[in-house]
């Protein structure tokens, strides 16, 4: 039942970092090393992210189709000086799922160091895909959430929760 529970807050948070990162349409797989060149090349904040975009989804499909992307989307999202950027680089990080041990430190870090409130977020629904292999990122997630409004933040901190209880699978407790 446990495991029924998280892996349901798993698929809600990916539906809802498939919803804010604009949408439904999955890239064919011929498309990634075109995403993955605009993802490290490009000018534009804007093209760079609409590249990480398309590179979790097509991982969140096969991650095997976008693995030559994880290491290119981690230098992401601590280096860009774009907040939209490295929230889209998070996100597809979280989309693919791939190298938790090397992935999970480094969205823990940024969680802790970048300063944009909408990166953060991006990282907490990011971690909180990634299940049970993100039990490292706990701590630094309870952190944030005492940190935050509950009640002008509502949106957040029920976010937040979301992410801890699919990385415990423990469901939320009442009153």
């Amino acid at each position: 039942m446990k495991f029924a529970q998280a892996f349901g807050l798993v698929v809600l948070l990916f539906s809802f970092s498939l919803v804010f990162a604009g949408g439904f349409g999955i890239p064919k797989k011929e498309d990634v090393p075109k995403y993955l060149k605009q993802l490290q090349s490009a000018n534009s904040a804007a093209d760079r992210a609409k590249a990480a975009e398309m590179l979790g989804k097509r991982g969140g499909i096969n991650q095997k189709d976008v693995e030559d992307a994880v290491e290119p989307l981690k230098t992401i999202v601590v280096k860009d000086k774009d907040a939209k950027v490295r929230a889209a680089a998070a996100r597809a990080l979280g989309d693919i799922r791939s190298d938790a041990e090397g992935t999970v430190p480094i969205l823990i870090d940024r969680l802790k160091t970048d300063d944009k409130m909408d990166v953060k977020m991006a990282i907490v629904i990011a971690l909180g895909q990634f299940g049970p292999d993100a039990k490292a990122a706990v701590p630094s997630l309870r952190e944030m959430q005492k940190k935050l409004d509950a009640k002008k933040m509502a949106k957040d901190f029920g976010t937040i929760q979301n992410s801890i209880q699919a990385i415990t699978m423990q469901k939320k407790k009442k009153g």
